[in-house]
C-alpha cells in the first residue's frame, strides 16, 4: 500500500513539473501571455527546476533554444514511463503463483524488485533526455496501443501510466491554452 502511494505521489509530482514545462514551452514558443496567477509559479520553476534540465541541454548546444530545457524534462518523464513496465517485466519476468517462496518475497528482495527497474529507467532517462530521443516514444506507444486494440500481440509492454500521463498532459496543455487566450 505504501509503495502504491509513493508511486502515485511521484507520478503526480512528475505531471506537475511536466505541466510547468508545457506552460513554459507555450509561453516561449507561441508567445502566449500568462495569466497573473501563473507568474510566481513560473518564476520559481525557471529559478529552480529549469536550470537542472539546462545542464543536460547545454551538452548538445552552446546556447539552446528557450524551450529546449523544458522539452528535456518532458522527455525524461516519457522515457521513464515508457520503459518502466518493460524493465520490471525483464527483471522479474515470471508471475509466481500465490504461496510460492518467490511470490512471498519480503524485505530486501521486494525492495530490490521495486527499486532496481526504477533506478535503471531513471539513469536511462537522465542519459537520453538531453537528446530529446524519448519524445519518439509517443508515436511508438500509439502504434503499440493500436496494435493491442486490433488484437495483435506484442512482446513490448508499455505501462498504462504512460498513456494516462500523455492524456493528462495533453488535457492540461489544452486547458492552459484555452485559459490564457
Amino acid at each position: 500500500m505504501l509503495r502504491a502511494i509513493f508511486a502515485d505521489a511521484v507520478f503526480c509530482a512528475a505531471l506537475f513539473v511536466e505541466s510547468l514545462a508545457v506552460l513554459s514551452i507555450l509561453h516561449a514558443v507561441s508567445g502566449v501571455d500568462l495569466r497573473e496567477e501563473f507568474i510566481p509559479i513560473m518564476n520559481s520553476y525557471h529559478a529552480k527546476t529549469a536550470p537542472l534540465a539546462a545542464i543536460g541541454a547545454s551538452l548538445f548546444a552552446d546556447k539552446p533554444a528557450a524551450w529546449f530545457a523544458d522539452a528535456v524534462l518532458i522527455a525524461a518523464v516519457l522515457f521513464f514511463l515508457f520503459f518502466i513496465a518493460q524493465a520490471r517485466n525483464a527483471m522479474a519476468p515470471y508471475d509466481d503463483p500465490q504461496g510460492s517462496p518467490a511470490a512471498e518475497a519480503r524485505g530486501l528482495e521486494a525492495a530490490i524488485d521495486f527499486l532496481l527497474p526504477a533506478g535503471v529507467c531513471s539513469i536511462g532517462a537522465v542519459v537520453t533526455a538531453p537528446a530529446l530521443l524519448p519524445l519518439l516514444t509517443l508515436p511508438v506507444a500509439l502504434w503499440l496501443l493500436l496494435k493491442r486494440l486490433f488484437g495483435k500481440p506484442s512482446w513490448f509492454k508499455v505501462s498504462p501510466s504512460y498513456y494516462v500521463n500523455v492524456a493528462l498532459l495533453t488535457a492540461i496543455a489544452a486547458a492552459i491554452y484555452a485559459l490564457v487566450r
